[in-house]
């Protein structure tokens, strides 16, 4: 028969440093960087009453004998009159558990289009992170509780957000630095109880009382739901983690889809179509994230599967986003990062000391106007003699009206016609210097030489290579 008898406060201090000890030890970046030095496992530690609870529970794990060395790491934000104040608090805190403490102070931007919550909360965990580079922490841990579990939840669904907002937080997080939250399925009774028992001190954040912050207008509600729902907590974790499960299982067949309709070049129109519109959200999510490229709103993400797939077939499109493009041509999509703002590209001189025709060995010119380097090999045959290249040499942008002979015997055609059978975009022509030898064409990088200047003969074969790609 089970025992009815109600947990002390010596077991509920104890369940809360077990959750840590077993779920830091289980933990695949704790495990990893268990060799034979001594791992180090970083605290979240902002001084209120959950973060020092947290902080004490860590070192109460390691007097136990456990093999980790401990750091706390705290955010100075500056939103706050009395920051200062809570920098001294918390290093105080640190000294009386033995734990050695570190600081940075982040710039909050308020005028990016962000709210003050999550234009802190992501200045916070770029900062949490950069500090645990540098101490060397793959571990990072969060106080975070099933309160704010159920909290996040709701605000989540107020917002209207899809499956990976609902799934709220997960108790871990891999990255170039693991998050890990031990106390996610803990209530914050518990953690009050614990910090009572242990007489520890902490930090009240006054903006934790000011009902204009989305979260704070929750509180009193949930309050109130307890009376109705006493087990509200659980139930909301529950479905977020119902939820987290469904999200899995659509990133997985949209992975799945991926992989059948992308290439090196991009993802085939024609295969993107033929899925369902379900599938082509899911599939252009994940082929944003892959690629970097910040979450779009639904509204955004289905108003770029709507242009994509009504798109001509025989048409060039180009979607702004918020950190570059995403293009359609010739039934290839591709991603273009960065602001499509750059600078109109300007003729280029390239001197005698930076390419010698006569010395015939290897040469590169880093031309960093055109982001790419030039490449002259020495050939036997087929190359473009040196006497041709004694002229000035120039990389310049087309102007119009050129014309080229791509091999040796065939007729001369006009450069864009030459580009258009290539499948070079129009975008990305732009981009593409000639290599001009006094007023004659000796090169266009994306199609090779222009053969009207090669020979049977000794001479230089060209190529181009631009910035993080292989010479084309």
């Amino acid at each position: 028969m089970a025992s009815s008898r109600k947990p002390t406060v010596a077991d509920s201090s104890a369940d809360l440093v077990n959750k840590v000890a077993q779920r830091v030890a289980a933990c695949a970046a704790f495990v990893a960087s268990s060799g034979a030095e001594t791992p180090i496992v970083a605290i979240a530690l902002s001084g209120g009453r959950d973060s020092a609870a947290l902080l004490h529970a860590c070192a109460a794990w390691r007097a136990t004998g456990a093999r980790v060395q401990l750091v706390a790491l705290h955010i100075h934000h500056g939103l706050q009159p009395d920051a200062d104040v809570w920098e001294c608090a918390c290093r105080g805190m640190a000294e009386s558990a033995g734990v050695a403490f570190h600081v940075r102070r982040v710039h909050v931007a308020t005028d990016a289009g962000q709210g003050v919550e999550e234009a802190a909360r992501e200045a916070r965990y770029a900062a949490l992170q950069a500090l645990c580079a540098e101490t060397g922490a793959s571990l990072l841990l969060t106080a975070h509780h099933q309160d704010d579990q159920a909290e996040t939840v709701l605000l989540q669904l107020m917002r209207g957000a899809g499956l990976d907002g609902l799934a709220a937080m997960p108790m871990a997080r891999a990255g170039a630095v693991t998050l890990l939250r031990p106390w996610i399925d803990a209530p914050r009774s518990e953690i009050e109880l614990y910090a009572h028992t242990h007489a520890l001190s902490w930090i009240d954040d006054p903006s934790n009382a000011d009902v204009r912050y989305a979260r704070n207008a929750l509180r009193p509600l949930l309050t109130g739901m307890a009376d109705h729902f006493p087990a509200y907590r659980e139930a909301l974790s529950r479905s977020a983690a119902h939820l987290a499960d469904a999200a899995a299982l659509i990133d997985e067949i949209a992975r799945a889809d991926l992989s059948q309709i992308a290439s090196a070049d991009g993802l085939d129109a024609a295969a993107l179509m033929a899925l369902s519109v379900p599938r082509q959200r899911a599939v252009l999510r994940i082929w944003l994230a892959d690629a970097g490229m910040r979450a779009l709103s639904t509204r955004r993400l289905e108003d770029l599967r709507t242009q994509l797939v009504d798109a001509r077939s025989d048409g060039a499109l180009c979607v702004e986003l918020p950190a570059g493009q995403v293009r359609r041509y010739r039934g290839v999509v591709r991603i273009e990062a960065g602001a499509n703002d750059a600078p109109e590209p300007v003729a280029v001189a390239i001197r005698s000391t930076q390419f010698e025709p006569a010395h015939r060995v290897e040469q590169r010119v880093n031309v960093a106007a055109w982001g790419g380097t030039l490449l002259f090999a020495p050939v036997d045959r087929d190359g473009v003699a040196a006497q041709a290249l004694q002229a000035p040499l120039s990389l310049a942008p087309r102007r119009g009206g050129e014309r080229i002979v791509l091999r040796a015997g065939a007729p001369s055609r006009a450069l864009k016609q030459a580009y258009q059978e290539a499948g070079i975009p129009a975008w990305e022509r732009q981009r593409l210097p000639l290599l001009y030898a006094g007023e004659t064409l000796v090169f266009a990088a994306g199609l090779g030489m222009n053969h009207v200047v090669t020979h049977d003969g000794a001479g230089w074969r060209i190529t181009w290579s631009a910035s993080g790609q292989g010479a084309s």
